[in-house]
């Protein structure tokens, strides 16, 4: 069975582990990478795996840790 290329609110809170409510909160605000369909929510698989990339390579810099991920975009095959 293939993989969704867009995933729903639900979807997302499964795959991070969150709350569905925190990621309407994280969307409404502008934090998370989504758009509109119909009045739904979707997210691109591809844009919330950068968006959990960059999330940690910040927290990593911000408790100055030598080996944080580089910032480098990923490579698009």
């Amino acid at each position: 069975m293939t993989e969704k290329a867009y995933l729903s609110i639900d979807d997302v809170a499964r795959h991070f582990g969150f709350n569905p409510s925190t990621i309407y909160r994280l969307v409404e605000r502008q934090e998370l990478p989504g758009f509109k369909i119909g009045g739904r929510w979707r997210f691109s698989r591809e844009l919330l795996e950068r968006w959990a990339v960059d999330r940690v390579s910040i927290e990593h810099l911000k408790m100055g840790d030598p080996k944080a991920p580089s910032r480098q975009q990923p490579t698009v095959r």
